[in-house]
């Protein structure tokens, strides 16, 4: 059985319209995307009334583009990495407490 395909790490997306647009010249895209150390990424661009290549002169109604950019590390995957990370829900060593006092569980109060 095929594995499940991994959600993406990071997806960014953003959305345009416009009632009119004329572009002067055409205009020039470029686009990169990429992970690092080690990592996948892919695009997804739905338009509206808008071609590709848009051309010079025209005007173009009702605009719509949406892109989405997603990119995922393709190294091992961060659920089987040891947990490294401080519990952050004990203060630490001589942190004040939610309550403000220094004290925490099995302190003795008075200090040391």
């Amino acid at each position: 059985m095929p594995e499940p395909e991994r959600k993406p790490d990071v997806e960014i997306g953003a959305s345009v319209k416009a009632d009119e647009l004329v572009f002067r010249e055409t205009p020039e895209v470029t686009e990169r995307a990429g992970g690092e150390p080690e990592g996948e990424s892919g695009t997804d661009t739905d338009r509206r009334n808008l071609p590709r290549p848009a051309k010079p002169n025209v005007t173009y109604r009702d605009v719509r583009v949406s892109h989405r950019l997603s990119a995922r590390l393709t190294g091992a995957d961060p659920a089987d990495e040891p947990d490294d990370e401080p519990d952050y829900d004990e203060p630490a060593e001589n942190e004040p407490a939610e309550n403000g006092s220094t004290e925490r569980d099995g302190d003795e109060p008075g200090g040391r």
